[in-house]
């Protein structure tokens, strides 16, 4: 019998607690990540829009699309293109792996790994856990940072850099000091015809990408239904026109609707019954595939978004509507026919209502910055700035502990190092200090406890192997049901039960 692990135990969950609370470090600079084209094949043809990571040793490239509905970084197996010089497939999902070229590769049990358990696995996907090195060019290191191979030959891989609530991504890069908190400021840039660079921003935000004040909003509520956190109440989506202003709404509904914020999809996604009213007040030929048009009958309109908050966000008839565009042989996003325009809009017009969920895009991102502070329950947005020579101006953002969320569009108030910050660290010291000696004190009555003669009952000993690590969940666990604080364990109860 090992009475010697309940002490263990409690004392690596009490260290795993003690990093946890001093991990953000007000005097490291935020993490700055381009999102821009990024060569992602070997042989330099492949090209994907997205954030750069370099992963393994040496550095294997990928670009990856930001995801608020992820939790952990998933990447494609270089399997699922054959190999890497297949151009095409390597540029359409980012970069691929290969863990035969990667020294510092260490492949992982689930139930071991120290990533979020907060995402779901995909029945037809296959899924591989494991660690390394990641580099952000000459922003920082990760050593052992979570990864997740994902393979899908029913739906495809989806690979994305985490950015939800439970992200072992914002994790890692505040416990290694890469980035001061996890609070992210996101600009999308611009995927038009006239391309510009996007930015996300670690710890913090850039206020030369914001041209008006920034709103705050709650929260939404993490459900199967709706999984992901930046939710936005909508009072309408209108079609405008120079004859025509038409809510696209269905007609029986005067509440408004849920639709969440995902820069991972570039498209609008809507209720099957708005695409229809779309389709209609577009004069859309249904003998043209999903939302396309001919050019000479292209559609003179735009959107207009309304939240419930008054928040209104307009997008331009050349954003909405553009050339038919896609990936050619080298993986490149180019125009694939200019006699056709298709719509910024998933077409699911068949589909039932109660099957879908409104989504507000990259393209929605495009016209708008987001604030996000998982911490204090909250996120902002504003209008961007679209222009292009405009020189970053970035505040750092420190948030060891939640405050009260201020009211009316304020940005987040920008924390520097001082008595408050050197008072929560001192608190969470202490506090450490206090739960190991309870720990010792528990462990002396275990030990004479243990010294006192034995009863004649044989006693069975049961104490759980499982140690966690930092940002490590149970699996019993849902998004739903991770609390929203910034210490993933508030409290250490530890047993070594005796029967």
């Amino acid at each position: 019998m090992n009475l010697h692990c309940a002490l263990l135990t409690c004392l690596a969950l009490s260290l795993a607690l003690h990093t946890v609370a001093v991990s953000v470090d007000c005097s490291v600079p935020p993490l700055l990540l381009p999102w821009s084209n990024i060569t992602v094949s070997t042989n330099g043809v492949a090209v994907t829009r997205g954030i750069e990571l370099g992963i393994g040793t040496p550095n294997q490239i990928f670009s990856l699309r930001p995801s608020t509905t992820l939790n952990n970084t998933r990447i494609a197996n270089v399997l699922d293109c054959g190999s890497e010089t297949n151009a095409s497939c390597v540029g359409g999902k980012g970069g691929v792996f290969d863990s035969s070229k990667s020294s510092t590769f260490l492949l992982s049990l689930k139930n071991r790994w120290n990533g979020s358990s907060a995402d779901t696995e995909a029945a037809t996907g296959a899924y591989v856990y494991f660690n390394d090195v990641i580099d952000f060019q000459a922003n920082g290191t990760v050593p052992g940072y979570p990864l997740v191979e994902n393979s899908d030959l029913v739906s495809g891989p989806e690979a994305g850099l985490p950015l939800g609530q439970n992200s072992s991504f914002l994790a890692a890069v505040t416990k290694a000091k890469v980035a001061p908190s996890s609070v992210w400021g996101l600009d999308a840039g611009d995927r038009s015809l006239s391309p510009r660079d996007g930015k996300l921003v670690v710890g913090g935000y850039d206020t030369a990408r914001i041209a008006a004040n920034l709103t705050t909003f709650p929260l939404g509520n993490w459900t199967k239904q709706r999984p992901c956190p930046l939710q936005v109440a909508v009072t309408d989506i209108e079609y405008l026109s120079p004859n025509r202003k038409a809510s696209l709404l269905p007609y029986d509904n005067n509440d408004g609707v849920i639709a969440c914020i995902e820069p991972f999809q570039q498209r609008f996604t809507l209720l099957p019954t708005m695409v229809q009213n779309f389709a209609h007040y577009t004069g859309y030929d249904h003998s043209y595939p999903g939302l396309t048009f001919p050019t000479n009958m292209r559609p003179n309109g735009e959107l207009y978004i309304t939240f419930d908050n008054g928040y209104v966000t307009t997008i331009p008839n050349d954003h909405l509507f553009t050339p038919k565009r896609g990936s050619d042989e080298s993986g490149h996003y180019v125009v694939t026919n200019s006699s056709i325009v298709e719509t910024g809009m998933v077409y699911n017009a068949d589909d039932a209502d109660a099957d879908a969920q409104i989504i507000l895009g990259g393209l929605f991102l495009t016209f708008n910055y987001l604030v996000v502070d998982y911490v204090n329950n909250q996120f902002q947005m504003a209008p961007v700035q679209r222009s292009q020579a405009t020189s970053p101006n970035i505040i750092t953002v420190c948030t060891p502990t939640p405050t009260t969320a201020s009211p009316g569009a304020q940005a987040p108030a920008e924390k520097k190092r001082g008595p408050s910050s050197a008072a929560a660290i001192g608190g969470a010291t202490a506090g450490a200090v206090v739960g190991l000696a309870a720990i010792a004190g528990i462990y002396f009555v275990l030990l004479r406890k243990r010294r006192q003669p034995p009863d004649p009952q044989p006693i069975e000993e049961t104490c759980p192997p499982t140690i966690l690590q930092p940002g490590q969940f149970s699996d019993a666990q849902t998004p739903s049901e991770l609390a929203l604080v910034p210490h993933p364990i508030q409290a250490i109860a530890c047993f070594c039960l005796l029967t």
